[in-house]
């Protein structure tokens, strides 16, 4: 059984916080994650991302809205041929998928199809790790 999780960015100081999501808090307007039980935040609605329930090749959690470093094989078939892409993790059509913005063929992978996955920022903070080299 996999962690349900989500993070988000705090309105009152940009941090970013982990724990459950509440969708109706009486003392904030928006979205709200309550971390370790008992602290609530409100939180950026753009912001909030959900675990992927998957680990990068160092241990670190994979949330929607992470950009993840990969090598990815143009060949699939015979393993051949890996490219190190930056890579987009979103939620689409009920799975969580790593996006390549028009650079990979076929647009997008699911998680375990990737190998040696790393974690090196999110679309929030670091945009420009998404762009055409």
């Amino acid at each position: 059984m996999r962690e349900i999780l989500f993070r988000g960015k705090r309105l009152d100081n940009g941090e970013w916080v982990f724990g459950d999501l509440m969708t109706k808090y009486p003392h904030h307007k928006g979205l709200t994650i309550v971390e370790r039980g008992c602290v609530y935040h409100e939180v950026d609605p753009r912001t909030v991302g959900q675990y992927t329930g998957v680990m990068d090749k160092n241990g670190v959690k994979i949330f929607e809205g992470d950009i993840c470093r990969a090598a990815v094989y143009k060949d699939p078939i015979t393993l051949r041929k890996s490219i190190m892409i930056n890579l987009l993790v979103v939620f689409r059509n009920g799975e969580f998928t790593l996006d390549g913005h028009k650079r990979l063929p076929g647009g997008f992978r699911t998680l375990p199809t990737l190998h040696s996955c790393e974690v090196i920022g999110d679309i929030h903070d670091n945009p420009e790790l998404l762009e055409v080299e």
